[in-house]
């Protein structure tokens, strides 16, 4: 037991180590702040750096998948998520350890495999855990950009009727829309700008770097505005009547869910009230009689 004592502490300490390490904002870097305007990000959302314990961990892990598009939309970078995963792992296997040497502490022996199976399954456990916090992040973030895109396009559209040229009526209804989302479609089209690229291959990039296939369609529109001279009012408002009936189809089928998920607790109770109003006759005809 005591190998079991050493070897959780070292992993345990470890993991916290790197969780730590990760919380603990680090101080700017010049070098870091000049990569990030050569890379025509200064305009974008403000992402942390990993540090070089996290480029480390992701140097030696280049064989775990990493959800790009996901991160990309919660403003993370892949090696702080890597680090982040490597530590959670590492309690995993730890905690086991730490349970089994405090109950040997206390007199109760337990064989070697059962804190040896316990620890292999709660790392496992514990290290795909940030991938299921990751998905259902980047779900409810990209809903919220579905829902901003709708306003976006009526935006658009009021600049387009106003007499605006297509890039104008992107950039200027991105700039009087407020919200995260707004503000990284500023961003991408700003960049655009700076680089003397068309907007439409902006939000074409955005779409794909997110994830939100929505923001295609918004580019080729865009883009068939822009070289063919088309009036796109009209598929503006539709495209934006569409997204509006898919997301109010998308909440009524997660209210019906959420309404069906509570008829089990309320049988469960009805249930449980009939017991107890039944139990005394029971009681009394084939027990106490």
């Amino acid at each position: 037991m005591n190998l079991w004592l050493i070897t959780s502490g070292i992993l345990g300490g470890l993991g916290v180590f790197l969780l730590v390490r990760e919380v603990v904002p680090a101080p700017a870097r010049l070098e870091a702040a000049l990569a990030r305007l050569d890379a025509g990000q200064a305009a974008g959302p403000a992402r942390q750096q990993g540090s070089g314990l996290a480029r480390r961990v992701a140097a030696e892990l280049p064989w775990v998948p990493v959800p790009s598009a996901d991160l990309a939309l919660l403003g993370q970078d892949r090696e702080s998520w890597l680090a982040s995963k490597l530590g959670c792992g590492l309690l995993g296997l730890a905690l086991p350890a730490v349970l089994v040497s405090l109950a040997a502490l206390g007199g109760v022996r337990l064989p070697l495999a059962v804190p040896a199976v316990a620890s292999l399954a709660c790392g496992a456990a514990l290290f795909f855990a940030p991938d299921l916090v990751t998905r259902v992040n980047a779900a409810e973030k990209r809903a919220d950009f579905r829902h901003a895109l709708t306003s976006y396009l009526d935006l658009v559209s009021l600049e387009r009727g106003a007499g605006a040229a297509p890039t104008e009526a992107l950039e200027a209804a991105a700039e009087i829309g407020g919200g995260w989302a707004f503000e990284r479609i500023s961003a991408a089209l700003d960049q655009a700008r700076r680089a003397g690229a068309a907007p439409w291959t902006a939000l074409a990039a955005l779409a794909s770097e997110t994830g939100v296939v929505e923001l295609a369609d918004i580019a080729d529109i865009a883009e068939v505005a822009g070289q063919e001279g088309a009036r796109i009012l009209e598929t503006l408002a539709a495209r934006a009547a569409s997204m509006r009936a898919e997301a109010l189809a998308v909440d009524r089928a997660r209210a019906g869910a959420r309404s069906t998920t509570m008829a089990i607790p309320i049988a469960l109770l009805a249930i449980g009230f009939l017991l107890l109003l039944v139990f005394p006759i029971v009681y009394r005809t084939f027990v106490a009689g």
